[in-house]
């Protein structure tokens, strides 16, 4: 008779270690706290892993412990080429410095590894050979014909759905009954499954860090552990790599809530300490009035790279991301000015169980707050790495002419008038294209009119006289006061008290506005006597005569 000890040799007659030789190979960690995040190659960087790998990273970093990055791969059907580079790359932009973890394709750092899970295949096999001869697994060989039929039985009669207890026709068999089926059979590698208690009565209480004790339903599903193909479902492959890995606490999305149970078991089965909970609700967002998930499918800033390209800097969303993940952020920021959300020490308690609202408005003025406070040497250096990823133009221009591109960026910036005009690192084309004499023609094509009532003849000879005359010196009302004195010789008011129909030609504010359209091709610009100044005498003159 064979015994279930001889039936997971057969099964998996490569492994030749045991748990506890891997957990030796492993040994505990120094650190207080080990975190993970473990997206999966499915898609690019969704703006819920960005938060989930935020708070992990947060915690591990004020509790002096350790965050590592670790690649789900075990499902290849669904692997999209390419996006674990992109998953790496675009983390690296946030500055979510990983302990551990690839750091690209070709290379890792860490003494846990390897952290992408499709070359762990050994080591989830001996933890399924402990199960298999400790009768806690057993392969299974029904077809997916069969498991439908069961599944429609099921709802028919109004029963609970899943495979267990009689259900599993595999479940009870003998080794020897299992080795015949084995051998009588095709011989690929049967799926695995989790011999469960079965019980759908049975509930159990557990404690999440963020949400407290929580009761539910204990699983009864005897669960696949491992796939046809011979690697391991989510459910066996994290249970074993954070063992492994020697993970002490791990953050994760609401959806894995109901998977607890069944994790709790697994740890149970293998009489290891399960890790601390921590389950995040998602990011929401109002649609007609209702609150939803922020969806991949549906929301183009689900996809990180939306920021990215819009122009927002990554350490303004990171600390938008703290005001979702902590709402005493925000005060504890008014407070300490001088400080930063690396400074904030928060809570798991205070996380938001309910899902926050994603808030573009909050997220722009957090944004335009960073870039204020930028030097604008800053400014420059970080706006010109923007554009080089998404507005190549604009940064040749801006490499090209870096001292001009510097003092046509320092217009106003810093003062008691400063206009904060840089929201989003793509303000700035809109904010200095037109100082580029490369840009001239095309932007012309699209110049505001002058005021219809005044010739033109008028404005040609203003023109011819304000580009002999005019001063970049002396304080801006000094300036001010030349341009309403020369206006004054072709009819224009000196202010809108004086100005009478048919008394005069127009306002010393037309006069403005022509320099500005003659100028900037635009009605709304920075300071426009800062603008000539950085321009210089003769771009300004030039300019002012192309009529």
């Amino acid at each position: 008779m064979t015994t279930r000890a001889e039936l997971a040799d057969l099964l998996f007659p490569q492994v030749k270690e045991s748990i506890d030789d891997l957990l030796a190979k492993y040994p505990p960690r120094p650190e207080g706290k080990v975190l993970r995040f473990a997206p999966s190659p499915t898609w690019y960087l969704h703006f819920g892993g960005l938060y989930t790998s935020f708070v992990g990273w947060k915690y591990a970093k004020q509790n002096e412990g350790k965050m590592l990055l670790r690649i789900e791969d075990t499902d290849q059907k669904r692997e999209i080429e390419g996006a674990t580079q992109l998953l790496i790359t675009a983390l690296q932009k946030f500055g979510i410095q990983f302990d551990e973890g690839p750091l690209s394709l070709e290379q890792e750092v860490g003494n846990y590894g390897p952290y992408v899970q499709s070359q762990r295949k050994s080591l989830y096999e001996v933890f399924a050979k402990h199960l298999v001869a400790q009768g806690l697994a057993y392969p299974c060989r029904m077809s997916e014909e069969r498991l439908n039929e069961i599944r429609e039985m099921q709802t028919a009669s109004k029963q609970i759905p899943g495979i267990y207890g009689n259900y599993s026709e595999w479940r009870n068999k003998t080794p020897d009954e299992l080795l015949e089926k084995f051998n009588a059979e095709d011989q690929t590698f049967p799926v695995l499954r989790f011999r469960s208690h079965g019980d759908t009565t049975k509930k159990i209480v557990f404690q999440d860090l963020i949400r407290g004790k929580i009761s539910m339903i204990d699983n009864y599903n005897d669960i696949v552990l491992i796939k046809g193909d011979g690697l391991p479902t989510y459910h066996l492959a994290h249970i074993v790599d954070d063992t492994l890995m020697r993970v002490t606490t791990i953050t994760r999305g609401e959806e894995w809530l109901t998977s607890v149970p069944l994790h709790l078991q697994l740890f149970e089965a293998f009489n290891l300490p399960a890790p601390e909970y921590c389950h995040l609700a998602p990011i929401c967002k109002l649609d007609e009035g209702k609150k939803r998930k922020l969806s991949k499918r549906k929301d183009p800033e689900a996809n990180v790279e939306f920021f990215f390209e819009a122009g927002y800097a990554p350490q303004a969303l990171l600390e938008y991301i703290m005001t979702l993940a902590d709402s005493s952020y925000e005060d504890w920021q008014r407070a300490h000015e001088d400080q930063t959300f690396l400074d904030f020490q928060f809570s798991l308690e205070k996380m938001n169980v309910s899902g926050a609202l994603f808030d573009f408005v909050k997220l722009q003025n957090i944004n335009n707050g960073y870039l204020s406070k930028l030097s604008t040497v800053e400014l420059y250096e970080q706006g010109l790495a923007w554009a080089k990823d998404y507005h190549q133009e604009l940064a040749e221009l801006m490499e090209k002419y870096a001292e001009y591109t510097k003092a046509a960026l320092n217009i106003e910036r810093h003062t008691e008038k400063d206009p904060k005009r840089f929201t989003l690192y793509s303000d700035i084309e809109k904010n200095i294209l037109f100082f580029y004499d490369e840009k001239r023609t095309e932007i012309k094509k699209s110049k505001p009119d002058f005021p219809e009532q005044i010739p033109l003849e008028t404005w040609k000879a203003f023109a011819a006289d304000y580009a002999e005359n005019f001063s970049l010196d002396g304080e801006v009302t000094d300036r001010f006061d030349q341009l309403k004195l020369i206006g004054k010789k072709y009819g224009f008011a000196a202010n809108n008290a004086e100005f009478k129909e048919g008394s005069f030609v127009g306002k010393v504010g037309d006069l403005a506005m022509f320099l500005r359209i003659q100028l900037c091709w635009a009605k709304q610009t920075p300071d426009l006597f800062s603008v000539m100044k950085v321009m210089g005498r003769e771009r300004v003159k030039e300019r002012i005569l192309d009529l």
